[in-house]
């Protein structure tokens, strides 16, 4: 059975746009690209640089729905929730787009003869995008200790002077942040 014939058809009751999914079938997924893709190719391209990133990203939003062995029982606003996955993917790609600038940067200041090799540049920056996924909903100054520990292999005390916080918070921080990355290695605890 394809990803596909998994969804079933959606339907609409007069007036009030609800889709009602368990799983989609291919009209469903067809109806849904066509009632509303121009919608979010707009309000994409709102939001980031322009038409083309905006096509790239609605894109990936229906591919995400042709993912999902099944969609939540009674959507009643398909819009909002296509606005919530894209808004997902945009900020991805934000991320994604810092990451990589903070990376190029510091290569900058690498001597040539040490530099990576292009090749070892995208798997080094797919290593930093996996990091920071996997410290995603931690708030900035636990991530920022976390990886002043692991990666700049700096004493809590160094990370809460640095940081202007107290000793106990950095150790809060740094349990939670690996708390995290084993839960999301391991599952949950």
């Amino acid at each position: 059975m394809s990803l596909i014939s998994e969804f079933n058809s959606t339907e609409q009751h007069t007036g009030s746009h609800v889709l009602a999914i368990g799983t989609l079938s291919t009209l469903g997924i067809n109806q849904l690209y066509q009632e509303h893709h121009e919608w979010l190719v707009r309000w994409i391209a709102r939001r980031t640089q322009g038409v083309d990133n905006a096509q790239d990203l609605a894109h990936d939003t229906f591919m995400r729905l042709l993912d999902r062995p099944a969609l939540p029982e009674g959507i009643l606003s398909p819009r909002a929730w296509l606005a919530k996955v894209a808004g997902n993917l945009v900020i991805d790609q934000a991320r994604r787009q810092v990451l990589e600038n903070n990376y190029l940067a510091m290569l900058e200041s690498v001597p040539d003869a040490e530099h990576p090799s292009p090749e070892q540049q995208m798997e080094l920056l797919g290593i930093l995008e996996q990091i920071d996924r996997l410290l995603d909903g931690l708030r900035p100054v636990e991530k920022t200790a976390f990886l002043m520990a692991r990666l700049d292999g700096l004493a809590y005390r160094e990370i809460a002077g640095e940081l202007g916080v107290s000793l106990s918070s950095v150790e809060k921080y740094i349990a939670k942040a690996m708390l995290k990355c084993y839960t999301a290695t391991f599952g949950a605890v």
